[in-house]
């Protein structure tokens, strides 16, 4: 059987923007592995005093890619930086660039966005708006251009609650044009001032400019043969090339990570609250599937019909449960401990704030201050009681999205999905619903140690020993906190009643 998505990408040229992120390095390697595109233009800046070239060499090593180099495939052969940067005018792309660019891209995948929840306002709308207005105009110049896939999100319209398949540009009060005007009419720091206006009800810049950037889509793209591919909370690998690759310190894997450190004891949680987790490489398929359906429907241009949504989160007939999440690490922990624990690592998950912050002080901001304290006797830095406030703040602004309850519709997924042929569903599978959850989750515990804790096979019985050490260490200064508690209680008692 042959295979309509692979015959689809044969041969042609394609441009990606946050290629070297997360979710871009996976995409790449999917195409790269399971396609024979003919080449992949990624958009790069320097970074970190490394040239373009320096940043593709180390690109290439990632071990994603070590399948595809121990095959002979030399991946510069297919993949060719250029220099641009979303916060410059034009996307600082050359001319030259630009020019090959508009004579040989046949698809776009637009990964490229800043993702921090408090970043300013006038870097965001550089970052997620305008850079996505001037990606739009470059597109309608590219001459043979068939799909143009947009990456947003599933909580960038988080003002409401029921989230369907559908814009939500209604809520903004004002277009993504309109909001870069203004912001160009006034100062960097007036318009971050107006964050508070303008991101009120999104909680925050991010989720408001990615908004915000779905409605230049709708308005500028509309003639474009493009569509939105809004994935919720993007985490490790589950099969593909590698089991857990985790790339980065973002969200619940920073979460397992300090957790199993023995640093993060307590979370604000909604635990009967759905998880919405979707692999990096289910993600990289749906969006590769996205652009050949996007090329071959025709039917929405000529009827000017808005460009379609796919939502892509946890799935009814298939749901994770955080309660199961929380669950599932607990079980596998003590297979598979880190030896740079500082503590038994344990987690106490509440849904009320005031709880929150009173079990924090006790958990966190207590023991951060002691543990600076032995360092400073050391002679040594204190760094405590920093993370500690930067765990605290990332929180804060997470806690809204963490208590509240949001559902989905994936009519469009789904429909995508049952369009695939046989082959094109093994090659390229996002089907929620055949996801292994408990599977699952061992792999991101197994793939946290390797990739994010530097930890191999070879420390698990160090590390193992640790935890029984830290366990009984734990246990008998719960004891002995236990038994001055009521010590002190029983002093009081019998002050006020003997």
């Amino acid at each position: 059987m042959s295979s309509d998505i692979q015959d689809y990408y044969r041969n042609k040229t394609v441009f990606v923007t946050g290629g070297t992120g997360f979710m871009g390095i996976v995409l790449i390697e999917k195409l790269l592995r399971a396609t024979e595109v003919k080449r992949i233009y990624m958009m790069v800046r320097p970074k970190a005093g490394k040239s373009i070239e320096e940043r593709l060499t180390n690109f290439c090593q990632n071990v994603l890619f070590e399948k595809m180099r121990n095959t002979g495939v030399t991946l510069t052969d297919r993949v060719h930086v250029i220099l641009g940067d979303c916060q410059a005018p034009k996307l600082g792309i050359s001319v030259e660039d630009r020019k090959a660019l508009i004579a040989e891209v046949n698809v776009v995948f637009h990964l490229a966005a800043t993702v921090r929840f408090d970043e300013p306002l006038q870097k965001a709308l550089n970052i997620n708006v305008r850079a996505t207005l001037e990606l739009l105009e470059l597109a309608k110049e590219m001459r043979n251009l068939e799909a143009f896939v947009h990456v947003s999100s599933a909580f960038a319209n988080c003002v409401v609650h029921s989230i369907d398949e559908k814009y939500y540009v209604n809520k903004l009060g004002i277009g993504a044009v309109q909001m870069c005007e203004l912001a160009d009419s006034l100062s960097n720091e007036t318009t971050n001032k107006l964050a508070t206006v303008f991101c009120a009800e999104y909680k925050n810049t991010y989720t408001f400019t990615k908004s915000l950037a779905e409605e230049a889509v709708l308005t500028v793209g509309r003639a474009l043969p493009i569509s939105i591919f809004r994935p919720a909370i993007v985490v490790p690998t589950y099969k593909e090339p590698v089991t857990g690759w985790a790339g980065n310190f973002y969200g619940p894997t920073a979460a397992l990570y300090a957790s199993a450190r023995g640093v993060l004891r307590v979370m604000q949680m909604r635990t009967e609250h759905r998880a919405h987790l979707v692999p990096a490489d289910s993600c990289a398929s749906l969006m590769l599937a996205i652009g050949w359906e996007t090329a071959r429907s025709d039917q929405r241009q000529r009827l000017n019909l808005a460009p379609p949504i796919y939502n892509y989160t946890n799935d009814d007939e298939n749901p994770l449960l955080w309660k199961q999440y929380v669950k599932t690490i607990t079980d596998f922990g003590p297979i598979m401990p880190i030896a740079q624990m500082i503590w038994f690592p344990f987690m106490i998950t509440v849904g009320e704030k005031w709880l929150y912050d009173i079990l924090t002080f006790f958990y966190h901001t207590i023991p951060g201050y002691i543990i600076d304290f032995l360092l400073t006797l050391k002679g040594k830095r204190k760094r405590m009681t920093k993370l500690y406030r930067s765990i605290h703040k990332l929180t804060g602004a997470t806690e809204y999205f963490i208590v509240t309850e949001f559902t989905f519709t994936m009519d469009n997924t789904k429909s995508l999905w049952d369009s695939l042929s046989t082959i094109d569903k093994e090659i390229f599978n996002f089907d929620m619903r055949s996801i292994n959850w408990r599977e699952y989750l061992e792999f991101s515990l197994a793939g946290m140690r390797l990739y994010l804790a530097k930890e191999g096979p070879e420390t698990v019985a160090r590390a193992q020993k640790m935890y029984r050490r830290f366990k009984i260490l734990h246990q008998l200064l719960r004891a002995l906190l236990i038994g001055l508690f009521a010590f002190l209680v029983w002093i009081v008692a019998s002050k006020l009643f003997l």
